[in-house]
């Protein structure tokens, strides 16, 4: 981990309590819309609504006011900004398929990168209650509440043990431990992985604003990030290199090495 200022943490602390005012509002008019949100399919067959666009506009728009020399970009609109060196990432909904069928499990995600480091991170999961949050090197907590991952030397046959779709049909499953979960959301899955509900997850094909908040929220509750292919990244490199092209496990340490040693690609799978 790289070392943080005592200036620049008091400087991200305060930033953070900005943010997550802001998710809360956000969190607000998502909850009041969720129901008549209106899909449409974007070209490459995922769902887009009328709530995804505004909401991330309206995140846009409060982020420039409160830090007006920083750079925004999110998942449905170019980049904004000055081009320095803060870089906020926005997902205004990760799980646009669940929210459409109704499903509890989507997200509200903003990250903030400072020189290219992932340094602070928001997620809201609306219909459970729950924001996550978390800035380098002070820990990562869901409700005000310090969590932490679960570590082992094992899996158990009923971990949940998180792969999301695209992840799933590149990998041997029979070579994945435990009981598999795809939630349709990766900011859930980092979420529920930073908490212990999840063991571990592993990811293929997420972009940017899907990974920044999780990747700051899931190392400060211990995890850490490796591909399958036995390389590890830090959560700069796991955040700089997206969209994710090798399936990648986000697991705290013990479990990692677990993962980076027996778990196999399908035959087949370049």
């Amino acid at each position: 981990m790289p070392v943080i200022s005592d200036s620049l943490t008091n400087e991200l602390l305060r930033d953070l309590e900005s943010v997550q005012g802001l998710v809360a509002e956000a969190v607000r008019i998502a909850l009041d819309r969720a129901s008549t949100a209106t899909p449409e399919e974007k070209s490459n067959a995922t769902y887009v609504t009328d709530l995804d666009k505004d909401l991330e506009k309206f995140i846009r728009a409060e982020l420039a006011v409160r830090f007006p020399h920083d750079t925004l970009t999110g998942e449905e609109y170019a980049d904004t900004g000055t081009g320095g060196p803060r870089l906020w990432s926005i997902d205004p909904i990760d799980g646009t398929g669940n929210l459409v069928h109704q499903m509890p499990l989507w997200a509200i995600s903003v990250g903030l990168a400072y020189d290219g480091e992932p340094v602070l991170g928001v997620i809201a999961i609306p219909q459970l209650g729950e924001t996550y949050s978390a800035v380098i090197g002070q820990g990562a907590y869901l409700n005000g509440k310090r969590i932490y991952a679960k570590d082992s030397d094992s899996f158990h046959p009923q971990d949940n043990v998180g792969v999301d779709s695209n992840a799933a049909r590149a990998i041997d499953n029979q070579t994945l431990p435990g009981r598999l979960r795809t939630m349709g959301s990766a900011c859930c899955e980092l979420a529920f992985t930073a908490c212990g509900r999840f063991v571990s997850t592993t990811f293929k094909g997420e972009l940017r604003h899907d990974v920044m908040a999780g990747a700051v929220i899931t190392s400060e509750a211990g995890c850490r990030f490796g591909r399958i292919d036995g390389r590890h990244l830090t959560a700069r490199e796991f955040v700089a290199e997206t969209p994710i092209q090798v399936p990648t496990f986000i697991a705290p340490p013990k479990r990692l090495d677990w993962l980076m040693k027996n778990v196999k690609l399908r035959s087949g799978t370049p």
